[in-house]
């Protein structure tokens, strides 16, 4: 059967209690695939946001297939990489002015955050109060980091951060904050509403509507 050794670095290796593995994968298995099947094996590596998988010493999409003896490299945020603080999937209420600030830079001409909040709806009569959200944060913070990367190239902005909260959330409660820093105004709007419109899209977060009667139901993405 095809093998794979997954070399854990830095605190990866903590999480995962071990330097390496050899692991058995299943014909044409992704990177995606195999990343979830990490976070199953390994909880507190599961848990840590951040981590990145590269192959044969190459950061590849999820879509990625496996072969038998390729190296797989899970690797933490580095120094030098993007900040932990720029992407983050937390359960901690989110600071609009907070994420803004600490991406304040002097080159930059435009600081543009963009706030999305839970706002109120009625189904027929009854009213909903509030949204709980629902991540694969392994794989939604490696996807966030991706578009971050990809924002960065295709508008020429100087960069960009993406906080995204789980859990239940009141009205008026801030779900997702993208803020993002350019030379100029025009390319900053750009960028932010192209983040926001790729995360709702792309990254496997879920919500829910929660109603006054106490029933619950999951939103249909192409339809939200």
């Amino acid at each position: 059967m095809p093998t794979v050794t997954v070399r854990f670095f830095g605190p990866a290796r903590d999480h995962a209690g071990t330097p390496e593995a050899r692991i058995a994968i299943e014909a044409a298995e992704t990177v995606g695939r195999l990343a979830g099947r990490l976070a199953q094996a390994y909880p507190r590596l599961g848990e840590a946001l951040g981590i990145r998988l590269a192959v044969n010493k190459s950061f590849v999409p999820l879509s990625h297939v496996l072969n038998d003896g390729d190296e797989v490299a899970v690797i933490p945020p580095v120094s030098g990489g993007a900040p932990a603080a720029r992407i983050r999937i937390t359960s901690d209420p989110l600071d609009e002015s907070a994420i803004g600030r600490e991406l304040a830079r002097p080159d930059a001409g435009a600081i543009l955050t963009f706030s999305g909040t839970v706002r109120a709806e009625l189904d027929g009569c009854r009213p909903l109060v509030g949204l709980e959200y629902e991540a694969y944060e392994a794989m939604a913070v490696e996807q966030m980091t991706t578009l971050r990367e990809k924002a960065i190239a295709k508008f020429g902005i100087l960069d960009a951060a993406i906080h995204h909260r789980v859990g239940k959330l009141r009205l008026g409660e801030p779900s997702i904050v993208v803020a993002v820093v350019s030379g100029h105004r025009a390319e900053a709007f750009d960028a932010c509403k192209w983040i926001v419109d790729t995360v709702k899209l792309d990254v496997p977060i879920w919500k829910k509507n929660l109603w006054a009667d106490g029933a619950a139901d999951w939103v249909d993405p192409t339809c939200s």
